[in-house]
């Protein structure tokens, strides 16, 4: 920190990117999710760049392309918000917040449909799978990843620096190794999902949260329950050890790779057919794809054309990581401040200054165990967490974390005529100060003022809608936007018409071959 702060100029970092991935339900004007098809005047989910949707065919996914900083990348969401929301048909709106509400059972939350190309149908296979495995209600969560990447300057002048780091996709893993040690301060931080509505775990479920009224469901020191025991998780009733060795980039590919070709006895007796004959998994293994192995980071490298993403990471190292813990933020209408953003940008920074720290088994247990206590009770007075070496009060822990980015803050704001990144880390620093300011503090004392969650989400989410159609993107970003909606229905078409005459089994099948690529190259790279 002392050499880049001292020696170096900001516009080393000149060439870093951030992009933004950002989910919202679309709902009904009574704040039931959707059951409609996705919008057709926002293009094609399989194709469009900016606008596609996750699990469930209500569940939109706005994306931006990786820009030169914070400002950019939220001008840029905003600009794909406005275009979405007037877009948007029969009354419906976006669920600004992490939790939904009002589901009505699985059965009520339509997967994600795609066309009938090879590739519309693996994806909606695929999702089958995920709701087959644990639940559809689990996927109707939403959030925001936040992708990062750094210039080649950059890495050269890190790597001068460590003897433990020998190329940039070194550098990368430690960057997520040092993240995932410290993963509880992003939900203690930018939580905002400590209510929920009591049909997300079903009108029978035995739950240890508590009840306000009838319809909400909460933990009194909760930050963000989107983490925690209720979140998106692996199955409970038979659990499959989906360990992953986190040392290095070679061993962490070789173990998900064991994982994606591992026939699992509980899925296998599920078998890849429903009653009708349907492909229900894409196969019976422990995951279906790489992809289905959760993290709160992920390193990323963008896939050839067919190419499987792990085949990608293998052959070409990290591009960039996605850092996949952050709740949507109920009170802005893009579900993100600029604050958060500079401030996920410093941490980022941070985890790249840091010494590489190698970590087992046992660091991944208790950086686990953190972050399902903070989840659940991260503004309990005193709570402890906890380190390396030792117990460790939250709030010190947060407050050293923060003391040490005032310089790098400083320095990024060096050329630059505003404050944002001292402005977004003074703001983090009140908030460690005083707990009710948290947007975690702030949902629950909304909830008790509306007297429900779903009352107060459906509020501020029709407030949101109402603020994101009162102006127009800028032009030339509307232009771009729809311009992609046209060529995304055309490329949907194509590549329906190149596989029409296709067998669908033969061709998962030659694109599952890729798992032998897969494993001779993670040998060769574990080696």
């Amino acid at each position: 920190m002392a050499r880049l702060t001292q020696d170096a100029a900001p516009a080393l970092l000149a060439g870093r990117r951030v992009g933004l991935e950002k989910e919202s339900l679309r709902v009904d004007k009574h704040g039931g999710i959707a059951t409609t098809d996705h919008p057709a005047a926002l293009g094609a989910a399989l194709s469009h760049p900016a606008i596609t949707t996750d699990f469930s065919e209500a569940l939109v996914e706005m994306v931006t392309p990786p820009l030169a900083g914070p400002v950019q990348a939220l001008d840029h969401l905003e600009a794909t918000h406005r275009f979405v929301a007037a877009r948007l048909e029969h009354g419906e709106m976006l669920w600004n917040a992490s939790m939904p509400c009002m589901l009505r059972g699985d059965e009520g939350i339509r997967i994600g449909e795609y066309g009938s190309s090879f590739s519309g149908r693996m994806k909606h296979v695929y999702r089958r799978g995920l709701g087959l495995r644990y639940g559809r209600r689990m996927q109707a969560i939403a959030g925001i990843h936040f992708n990062f990447s750094l210039p080649e300057t950059a890495w050269q002048w890190r790597l001068e620096d460590s003897a433990a780091l020998n190329e940039s996709s070194d550098g990368y893993f430690s960057m997520m190794q040092n993240l995932i040690m410290i993963n509880w301060l992003v939900p203690y931080l930018f939580g905002a999902s400590s209510a929920i509505c009591r049909s997300f775990l079903g009108d029978d479920a035995k739950t240890d949260l508590e009840a306000l009224g009838e319809t909400t469901l909460y933990e009194p020191h909760g930050t963000s329950l989107r983490m925690g025991n209720i979140g998106y998780r692996y199955r409970e009733d038979n659990k499959i050890d989906l360990s992953v060795d986190h040392h290095s980039l070679g061993p962490w590919i070789t173990d998900v790779l064991g994982h994606v070709t591992q026939a699992h006895p509980d899925y296998t007796a599920l078998g890849n057919f429903d009653a009708d004959g349907h492909r229900h998994q894409l196969n019976c293994n422990r995951l279906q794809i790489e992809n289905e192995y959760y993290g709160t980071v992920r390193p990323k490298q963008i896939p050839e054309p067919g190419q499987m993403p792990l085949l990608a990471l293998a052959d070409r190292g990290i591009r960039y990581l996605e850092l996949r813990s952050v709740d949507i933020d109920v009170f802005e209408p893009t579900g993100l401040s600029l604050e958060t953003t500079a401030f996920l940008e410093m941490l980022m920074l941070f985890a790249w200054l840091a010494e590489p720290y190698p970590i087992n088994d046992t660091d991944m247990q208790r950086s686990k165990d953190n972050l399902e206590r903070v989840a659940h009770r991260g503004r309990e007075p005193g709570l402890m967490l906890k380190a390396a070496d030792r117990d460790i009060a939250l709030d010190s822990w947060a407050r050293s974390i923060l003391d040490t980015l005032h310089p790098l803050a400083a320095w990024l704001d060096k050329d630059s005529a505003d404050d944002l990144y001292t402005r977004a880390l003074m703001l983090q620093c009140a908030r460690v100060d005083n707990p009710a300011e948290l947007p975690s503090a702030r949902v629950l004392a909304g909830v008790r003022e509306a007297g429900s969650f779903a009352d107060f989400t459906h509020q501020l989410s029709t407030a949101h809608h109402r603020t994101l159609l009162a102006s127009a993107p800028p032009a030339d970003q509307e232009r771009a936007l729809a311009d992609a909606v046209t060529e995304s229905l055309a490329t949907q078409e194509q590549l329906e018409r190149d596989t029409a005459d296709s067998d669908f089994e033969m061709m998962l099948a030659e694109w599952l071959q890729q798992l032998d690529a897969h494993r001779s190259i993670a040998d060769t790279v574990a080696s």
